[in-house]
């Protein structure tokens, strides 16, 4: 059996798509990002955030998005969508406008690639991108979002720790020092135009196969990053992995992440549960009571159903996941 921080690649996790030592990991995982108790009553908390990942970049996508927020009676605060460099596509205001005017945060997570392609693709390494080959195409978004001149959230380049996509270390010719001048190097570009109310997501996925250094490598640095994020999934007794459980699939790297952000807010930016090899309506539950002892600052589910050929992620995929969910975010 693979080991429960495994994760597959996003091609089959979608199906619609796509330093610190061992041993001290080891000594944080057990709490994740857990806190002490306090000698002296604590100041409150800031409410968290809510939100839920969806594909499509039309208003539809909005609207489902909306009702599924309204099932489990939670404002959308933030909507995360999806969008390919191989599209050239310009800077999708249409989507920025609608998740705007729905009340919540836009985020685009950026993925330098095309889907149709397969998870290995020379022409979008870290390297290519570090060496400018997009430059026009990403100059040409840091100017659409200077000028759109509203805040939106950019994930750029996401789960850079596996081997599914063509940018991540572990893919032919990927290595952390490429994806960390890629990075730099497409935030500098924003920069240079004066796209300022830009925030930017850096999202690694749960640590794989036990290889922390894969996620410390990768961080671009405080100075680029304003969210740190973290990526994971139980997908169950699926083949290459078995059902894990909450602080078994995140702790370990949201200790990790929080020690790299130093100080810079941590949030789980996809998460999702299948249904096959335990009981759906007890993970959520016991993900969202786990959550509540740590410091993360927001939560974004993957509300997708990916089957025939992935499972179905969705809060929302039966009556008894929704009332799970709605009963264990109302406090969240």
């Amino acid at each position: 059996m693979s080991l429960p921080s495994e994760q597959a690649p996003k091609m089959s996790r979608r199906g619609l798509l796509a330093s610190i030592p061992l041993a001290a990991l080891t000594m944080m995982a057990a709490g994740g990002c857990q806190k002490s108790e306090p000698s002296q009553p604590s100041q409150p908390r800031p409410a968290r955030r809510f939100g839920l990942a969806a594909t499509g970049l039309d208003g539809g996508s909005v609207q489902r998005s909306q009702a599924a927020a309204q099932q489990l009676g939670k404002h959308l605060d933030v909507l995360t969508v999806y969008e390919a460099f191989a599209w050239e596509r310009s800077l999708p205001t249409q989507v920025l406008d609608a998740a705007t005017a729905a009340g919540c945060v836009p985020e685009l997570t950026w993925e330098p690639w095309d889907p149709r392609a397969g998870k290995h693709q020379a022409a979008y390494t870290a390297g290519q991108i570090a060496g400018g080959r997009y430059d026009a195409y990403v100059r040409a978004w840091a100017e659409q979002a200077a000028a759109y001149d509203k805040p939106f959230r950019l994930r750029f380049a996401h789960e850079m720790n596996g081997d599914w996509y063509p940018w991540a270390v572990g893919s032919p010719g990927g290595s952390p020092q490429d994806y960390v001048a890629a990075y730099r190097r497409i935030r500098g570009i924003f920069d240079d135009v004066g796209a300022e109310q830009v925030e930017w997501v850096w999202c690694p996925n749960v640590i794989v196969n036990g290889n922390a250094d894969a996620v410390s490598s990768c961080f671009p640095g405080v100075d680029v990053v304003d969210i740190v994020g973290v990526d994971g999934y139980n997908f169950g007794d699926r083949p290459g992995h078995q059902w894990t459980e909450p602080a078994e699939l995140f702790g370990s790297t949201l200790a990790l992440v929080a020690r790299l952000g130093q100080g810079k807010p941590v949030w789980i930016n996809e998460v999702g549960c299948g249904d096959q090899g335990g009981d759906k309506v007890r993970w959520i539950t016991d993900f969202i009571s786990w959550l509540e002892g740590t410091d993360v600052a927001g939560l974004i589910w993957f509300e997708v159903d990916g089957k025939p050929d992935a499972p179905d992620w969705r809060l929302t995929s039966s009556e008894s996941t929704t009332a799970a969910a709605k009963t264990a975010l109302a406090s969240w």
